[in-house]
């Protein structure tokens, strides 16, 4: 866990981008927040989750086609139990809130069984065992790294990863701390947004303009492997006509070099988060 001059705690976050192909192109798994969540709640997110101290047990070492040394490295981080808590947190939280499940398992494993087992508060270490969970860290692609502003009141340092729905699988909301669930193109889950249907999230618009220009999965991918995924610190500014979101790169932002295309303000507007200028220097 990261310090902060603020004394405001900053958990570790796991978040899973899951896709689909169509033959219209691409769709994105998303999850309606219960409105009494005490974070982001009635949005629609992507699967994920904090990442929990078990997440990163002696025990998983085993359980995960990669080294922990290298999974710490594709995500930038320093050491090799945060890289494996991160892929492990990615994996349980996408089970337990989209009932999909990025690892192999005993040719007899019940996952309606075993999600429901972990809903009922269930250890993912144990049921890992008894299930003979294998997990393909391949399958999980890092994309980005948001870390939210210190005025909100709870703040996270999540990753985000892209990955393909495994064939066989079927991705649903968990009926508890999501309320509904939907494939939605890219394109379209914005305009949602923009016509008040769904809510969204800074984060998650920004990813969701990044996906809109690709038509197949393979492409999302080969574009997330081509770089470092991005640290994004986005800080909220103040002026005479309101307030703003700076991210990296923006003049009223401490970092000069920006991390992500397009441009480095956002806006709420009317219920929407919206891109607005200046252009990226």
């Amino acid at each position: 866990m990261s310090a902060d001059p603020a004394h405001k705690p900053i958990e570790d976050a796991s978040t899973v981008i899951v896709l689909r192909e169509t033959g219209a192109g691409i769709e994105t798994f998303m999850l309606c927040r219960h409105q009494q969540s005490g974070f982001m709640g009635g949005a629609h997110v992507f699967p994920g989750g904090k990442v929990d101290p078990s997440d990163s047990a002696p025990g998983w070492i085993a359980r995960v086609d990669r080294a922990a040394e290298s999974l710490s490295h594709a995500l930038g981080e320093a050491d090799a139990e945060s890289g494996l808590g991160l892929l492990v947190a990615a994996v349980r939280e996408t089970f337990e809130e989209a009932g999909v499940l990025f690892a192999t398992t005993a040719p007899d494993a019940d996952l309606p069984q075993a999600r429901a087992q972990l809903h009922r508060g269930g250890s993912f270490v144990e049921l890992a065992s008894e299930l003979d969970v294998k997990i393909h860290s391949t399958a999980l692609t890092p994309y980005a790294r948001w870390i939210t502003p210190k005025m909100e009141s709870r703040r996270f340092d999540t990753r985000f990863y892209i990955a393909v729905l495994p064939e066989g699988q079927r991705a649903s909301h968990d009926g508890t701390e999501t309320t509904s669930a939907a494939w939605l193109q890219p394109a379209n889950a914005i305009d949602d947004m923009l016509a008040g249907r769904i809510k969204l999230a800074p984060p998650t618009v920004r990813t969701l303009h990044w996906l809109a220009d690709f038509d197949d999965a393979d492409a999302v991918i080969t574009d997330a492997l081509s770089r470092k995924p991005p640290l994004v610190r986005p800080r909220i500014v103040s002026g005479d006509s309101g307030w703003f979101l700076a991210l990296p790169g923006d003049p009223e932002h401490p970092e000069d070099d920006a991390v992500l295309p397009g441009a480095t303000r956002m806006v709420f507007d009317d219920g929407a988060w919206r891109d607005v200028g200046p252009p990226v220097r």
